[in-house]
């Protein structure tokens, strides 16, 4: 995806099918988690390439998965509660180690996976057993067609998400949209 935050909508997707089974802040975290190698990978291969190891299935259900969790309960409650004070107690009963939070954050790296290998020009599903592009589930079989198409259908959602939110009312507005 052109622009990461828009994977906030798979993370809000998930949690509201799970019927908040799972863990939204892990989800969150999980669904973004991928795309912090982009500007390592960019550095590395001067511009060759923007995604490697945490965009493969193996790479997200190993490393993809540990740093999740890692920001899952360290971070992400720190930097929430830093923007949120008032989400400081919340935020410290969604973001404790457990089952569901490592479930959620699995659900999160490989659906961020799943969702760019829909529409990118390089997808390195298979890394590191082969460093060619698996390109069997771009839409369309055009990776520039499937980008437009999916950028703006998740614009479209993250817009519908915002609205649905605020019509809610301002009551808990940054709780629904940050712990769940």
């Amino acid at each position: 995806m052109p622009v990461a935050p828009l994977h906030y909508c798979l993370a809000y997707f998930f949690h509201k099918i799970s019927k908040s089974g799972l863990n939204f802040p892990a989800l969150i975290v999980g669904s973004m988690v991928p795309d912090l190698e982009v500007p390592f990978i960019l550095l590395v291969t001067k511009g060759e390439t923007n995604r490697l190891v945490l965009h493969s299935v193996l790479g997200s259900v190993t490393l993809g998965l540990l740093l999740s969790i890692f920001i899952s309960v360290l971070l992400y409650p720190k930097f929430v509660a830093l923007a949120f004070p008032s989400l400081r107690r919340d935020l410290k009963g969604r973001c404790g180690f457990s089952n569901s939070l490592v479930l959620s954050s699995l659900i999160g790296v490989l659906g961020h996976v799943l969702l760019d290998s829909l529409h990118h020009e390089y997808n390195p599903l298979l890394y590191p057993f082969s460093i060619e592009s698996f390109n069997g589930f771009v839409l369309f079989g055009d990776y520039s067609f499937a980008s437009v198409i999916i950028g703006l259908t998740f614009m479209i959602f993250g817009l519908i998400i915002i609205l649905r939110e605020i019509n809610l009312g301002r009551e808990g507005f940054w709780k629904r949209l940050l712990v769940g």
